[in-house]
């Protein structure tokens, strides 16, 4: 495991105190970074419960219960991950009763959820009854990429750690390994998470930016044929999930580059030329909430082709 004290001094320093004082809550969002940041930190954060040789309110991450966490074979430490679009009401209840149960190897239970995100409404309402009347002597650690993705009810009854978003130069160097360039690397990161990154090559990420660009610009000029080339250009490219994640991601920073190069602000990622100039402003920001609309309904199980070639026919209107 990467040196998180390296990487996020800030927020382990305010750990080690909290754990030092006695006085760690019983929830905790972290949010920012990537997910591999964020899971080392769950992983720390759970391990300075159990470790045989904390000291200063930091464990060693070497005896073997801190071994034991980190292979995720410690029965005291659950974790929340699926590979669906959402975490249903079902799996925080499973989730819930497995962690209320008595402890094993310590005095506590940790609940780890992974991509906090993605829970449904009623999933967050059931585990914010948890939150808000905890029994035993749980503590649950949500992940997510922002803390604003969450329920307000949620963020606030949560102690939250933003952690810095530094660029990783492990990630950097595991990108180059799948055939990105150093630069395009350090760009990606920038746009989107390094799980979704390592579903693509480098390769083929710069041939989505190609097509996702050419479609827009057929956008741009009004052609409502444009949907065509989500079925020619564009689904040829996807084959996952993880790839349609991106592509969304992808489409949200061109947004972004776009009102930057309008306003003079800071350097674009994925595009120096405002490739939709014969759209105003307010279309522009009326395009951007089509998409967030088109990709709560990607997480609802609509098909992706049925939702990019629906958004075909909004951006032309």
């Amino acid at each position: 495991m990467e040196s998180l004290l390296e990487e996020q001094p800030q927020v382990v320093h305010e750990f080690q105190k909290i754990i030092t004082s006695n006085m760690l809550s019983h929830a905790y969002l972290i949010d920012s970074a990537s997910s591999k940041i964020r899971q080392q930190m769950a992983i720390w954060l759970a391990q300075s419960q159990f470790c045989d040789n904390l000291k200063d309110g930091a464990p060693d991450q070497t005896c073997q219960k801190c071994q034991t966490i980190f292979l995720g074979d410690n029965p005291d430490v659950l974790e929340v991950k699926t590979e669906k679009q959402s975490i249903g009401v079902d799996d925080i209840k499973f989730f819930k009763k497995e962690a209320n149960m008595a402890a094993t190897q310590g005095k506590r239970r940790i609940l780890i959820i992974d991509a906090a995100e993605k829970m449904t409404n009623a999933a967050s309402n059931n585990l914010l009854k948890t939150i808000e009347e905890p029994e035993g002597n749980l503590m649950i650690i949500l992940l997510a990429d922002s803390a604003k993705q969450l329920l307000p009810t949620i963020q606030s009854r949560v102690q939250i750690f933003h952690l810095s978003n530094r660029s990783n130069a492990d990630e950097i160097n595991s990108l180059v390994e799948l055939g990105f360039k150093k630069e395009q690397a350090e760009r990606a990161l920038r746009v989107t998470d390094i799980k979704y990154l390592e579903a693509i090559s480098g390769d083929k990420y710069q041939m989505l930016i190609t097509a996702i660009t050419n479609w827009l610009k057929e956008v741009n000029k009004q052609k409502i044929n444009c949907f065509i080339d989500v079925q020619t250009d564009i689904m040829p490219l996807i084959e996952n999930k993880d790839q349609q994640h991106l592509l969304f991601d992808m489409l949200n920073q061109i947004f972004s580059d776009i009102l930057s190069i309008r306003y003079n602000l800071s350097k674009s990622t994925l595009t120096s030329v405002d490739i939709l100039e014969n759209k105003s402003i307010k279309k522009v920001v009326g395009m951007s909430d089509d998409l967030f609309t088109a990709e709560q309904m990607w997480k609802s199980n609509v098909s992706f082709q049925a939702i990019l070639e629906d958004l075909s026919l909004k951006f032309v209107d």
